[in-house]
């Protein structure tokens, strides 16, 4: 079996963000991560926190990740 490049790069976000965001690709081609933690507070939203993250490719998508990581800090946000 072949995987296509959408494959490869959904399988390799997903196991890059793995146990954070839950990652998918719409049937339109936008790419989506939700926070797989609990929901953001007021405080974290007004720092620029989102609870998904939607982009026209895997590599925007990824970048939008890793701005929200940096967002975050260091500290992952606590688990529900």
């Amino acid at each position: 079996m072949r995987f296509s490049a959408e494959d490869a790069a959904y399988s390799q976000l997903s196991s890059e963000y793995a146990g954070r965001w839950s990652v998918w690709r719409s049937d339109a081609g936008r790419w989506y991560a939700t926070r797989m933690t609990r929901s953001l507070s007021r405080i974290e939203m007004d720092r620029g926190l989102i609870m998904t993250a939607c982009g026209e490719s895997a590599e925007e998508l990824r970048a939008l990740l890793m701005v929200q990581e940096g967002l975050a800090g260091s500290q992952p946000l606590p688990s529900p």
